[in-house]
């Protein structure tokens, strides 16, 4: 199947009707529940858009396989004109939502693009492990699949390793293996969308620790997966709830998941790491290798979220008449700089681009992986300048249902209207959005997502000075000390974009592992036996 429709997509769902569980009960059908329709919505209004005449020669391209339009999101870029269109495509679906869809199908869709690309590091477990991982990518791309993934394990004893828990497979491991395939128990989070997905792809996310090769394990299977089990969080965005009220958070929540894998069996052809000794050390340089395909979906959704808050905060300003104040255009302005710096690194970075070794375009430089290290602080000080400019206004913001009270409504149009020229409903409008995205339950959770995007940001900032090559800024510091007369100073390069040597290495950060009383016994847990069901085929 080519590139889908919206419709497609949600018949898909209905058929797979994987385990979840919300609010303490078992959802009988994901596309029937109340609290996923607005979400499952946005989702197939993103398949529709990849049709649409005005956007599809952007959004798909032909594949190298069928012929059939998908999605330019699976893009390996072989020219800088295909890196330009993947790059129009992230910041399209990225502008559909204001960036407030962050594991939308685009973003998968770029991970298992870069899990492809990884081909020979996957092949070190075994050849087929990697031949899998191309044969993924393929499926996804060719069946336009939405995925969610599980990175990480459940936050039990963090001073233990996985291995050292009172429970061996509290932590996602392998159990066993069969004929069929490798045997996984345990649980992993968070799988951000994860009800109204249809694959599951599973990966160590910050480093595996030594003697922990049991837990190493990555692959991916559909979401209904016999064994397989979802339990969701408590919604921030209840029901009822109105567009006008909520204008964001009724459409965009995305419901985050733990997953439960009981003895869940994946296939061979699905594995590409297998939990085997020595798999911590394929684990744990891998994002080096995958993450290079995620870097635009990432930035397009940082900068789409950017010039949203900068624009509800010049507007909201205006609505009431402050943008007069000195102090007042000095936070516009510090808003407005940091997203000229954004845009300046996004398109910056696209057009130093050049090819790699392989051939594959990327962006130039590190400013991108840089940029992002910094949006939690930006995305944090947007929030607060927001909630600033609005101060107590929140708190006198009346509902929809005032706003159509025939006894409500003139006291509203005459007290709570803006400054000449804005009506009370459109300055209500403004506050409802703002409050939205910057007090509702909805908003916590998307400043504690975007601090937590890509994991712990201290150790992220601590990998970038570790894994950077600092001897060019040395040499600098060399001829300042006069160690270097006489040689001929750099010329700045012509095409900068060529990429620092940038090696990520989890373990040679401080504290990767924390100490602990058990430190020192790390030994890999025992195999657990498979249920007599499973070892009969073995």
């Amino acid at each position: 199947m080519p590139a889908r429709t919206g419709q497609q997509y949600i018949e898909s769902l209905k058929r797979l009707q994987p385990c979840v569980y919300l609010g303490g009960r078992r959802v009988a059908d994901v596309t029937a529940e109340p609290l996923f329709q607005e979400p499952m919505q946005a989702i197939a209004e993103q398949y529709d858009m990849q049709l649409e005449p005005a956007y599809r020669d952007v959004m798909t391209f032909c594949s190298s396989t069928t012929g059939e339009p998908v999605s330019s999101s699976f893009i390996v870029p072989r020219t800088w004109q295909q890196l330009v269109q993947k790059r129009q495509h992230c910041k399209l679906r990225a502008d559909h939502n204001f960036g407030f869809l962050g594991r939308g199908p685009d973003f998968m869709n770029c991970f298992v693009t870069g899990w492809s690309l990884a081909k020979q590091h996957f092949a070190r477990g075994k050849p087929q492990y990697g031949e899998n991982a191309v044969r993924y990518y393929e499926f996804v791309r060719e069946n336009d699949r939405f995925l969610t993934h599980m990175l990480v394990s459940p936050q039990i004893d963090r001073s233990r390793t996985s291995a050292q828990q009172e429970d061996p497979f509290l932590h996602l491991g392998k159990v066993g293996e069969t004929s069929e395939g490798m045997i996984v128990r345990g649980a992993k989070m968070l799988g951000t969308m994860a009800p109204l997905t249809e694959e599951v792809a599973v990966i160590p996310y910050g480093g595996v620790a030594p003697g922990d090769d049991a837990y190493a394990v990555t692959f991916a299977i559909p979401v209904d997966a016999p064994g397989l089990k979802f339990i969701c969080r408590e919604t921030v965005a209840p029901l009822p709830r109105s567009r006008f009220d909520h204008p964001l958070s009724s459409r965009f929540e995305e419901m985050d998941c733990i997953a439960v894998f009981e003895d869940v069996l994946v296939p061979w052809e699905r594995v590409l790491v297998d939990g085997s000794p020595g798999s911590g050390a394929i684990i744990n340089p891998i994002f080096a290798a995958v993450g290079s395909m995620t870097e635009l979906q990432i930035a397009a959704r940082m900068l789409s979220q950017m010039e949203f808050f900068c624009g509800l905060a010049t507007k909201l300003a205006d609505c009431i008449g402050i943008t007069g104040f000195l102090h007042i255009q000095e936070k516009l302005g510090e808003m407005l700089s940091y997203l000229e710096i954004a845009r300046a690194v996004f398109y910056g970075t696209e057009a130093t681009a050049q090819p790699g070794a392989d051939g594959v375009w990327l962006s130039g430089g590190l400013g991108a992986r840089a940029f992002h290290l910094h949006t939690p602080q930006i995305y944090a000080r947007f929030v607060e300048i927001v909630q600033s400019l609005a101060g107590g206004g929140f708190f006198y913001a009346p509902s929809e249902a005032d706003l159509i009270s025939p006894e409500v409504r003139p006291y509203i149009d005459k007290f709570v209207r803006g400054r000449p020229g804005i009506s009370a409903e459109e300055r209500v409008a403004l506050f409802k959005l703002a409050w939205d995205v910057t007090g509702e339950s909805f908003a916590q959770r998307m400043q504690q997502y975007v601090r937590f995007y890509s994991g712990d940001p201290v150790r992220n900032m601590a990998g970038f000075y570790v894994q950077y090559d600092k001897a060019p800024l040395h040499e600098i510091v060399e001829r300042a000390l006069g160690r270097r007369v006489g040689q001929p100073l750099p010329i700045s390069p012509e095409r900068p974009g060529a990429r620092p040597h940038y090696r990520p290495s989890p373990g040679t950060m401080a504290g990767a592992y924390p100490a602990s009383p058990q430190q020192g016994q790390n030994v890999a847990p025992t195999v657990a036996r498979p249920p007599d069901s499973v070892r009969s085929n073995s």
